[in-house]
């Protein structure tokens, strides 16, 4: 694939080829999602969103993580949904739908905790999306944000299509300005394979926000 049929894939992964790009990204993402679930602190009987699960490879480590949790997944891509939705068959406590998050069909401040790993990229414009996420979340709800920073994504040319990239201050600035609080920001940085399979040196974000418990919808 060229760089651009690549980033297109990794936006909204469909066909034999989508799914071995997610198959590839659920591999190759795991230490920045299960830092971002560490972060995400989910409780007993929490109702939990998940934005841009892809497959949703990683279900299993986060619904182990609390009893009676209420998972859902929403994905920009039908063929993802579809294939999440045939992994979990019978799993009572999932479900997958089929969305833009600025669109999605579900009830405000329905969710006690949204999670959304290496998708913020696809938000453009961004503010509207954080009034998404701000509507969706019950007050004093937590958001947890998980991406690569901005310069470990500058150089190569996948990501010079259709993604918008970010420094940790500029994106905590954004969710401020949307209404968000208490925000914790954290980095680690991680040697691994980017997807174009060759070895580079990644930092990665975990932003941590929370709705003000006074807020309205």
């Amino acid at each position: 694939m060229t760089p651009e049929q690549l980033a297109a894939q990794l936006r909204h992964p469909q066909g034999e080829d989508g799914n071995k790009v997610a198959g590839n990204m659920d591999d190759r993402n795991s230490p920045v999602i299960f830092a971002a679930y560490d972060a995400l602190a989910p409780g007993d009987g929490d109702r939990i969103l998940e934005i841009g699960p892809g497959a949703a490879g990683h279900l299993p480590n986060l619904l182990g993580r609390a009893d009676n949790l209420h998972y859902t997944g929403l994905d920009a891509s039908r063929d993802m949904v579809l294939l999440a939705r045939e992994r979990y068959l019978g799993e009572t406590r999932a479900a997958f739908i089929h969305g833009e998050l600025t669109q999605a069909p579900l009830a405000p401040t329905s969710m006690d905790r949204i999670v959304a790993v290496n998708v913020v990229y696809f938000w453009q414009p961004l503010a509207p999306a954080l009034q998404a996420l701000f509507l969706l979340l019950r007050p004093g709800g937590t958001l947890v944000l998980g991406l690569r920073d901005h310069n470990s994504m500058a150089s190569l040319p996948v990501f010079q299509h259709g993604f918008s990239t970010y420094h940790g201050p500029e994106l905590q600035q954004a969710l401020e300005q949307a209404g968000f609080t208490d925000a914790s920001l954290s980095t680690f940085a991680e040697d691994s394979v980017d997807v174009l399979g060759d070895t580079m040196h990644k930092q990665s974000l975990i932003l941590t926000v929370r709705k003000p418990r006074e807020a309205t919808p």
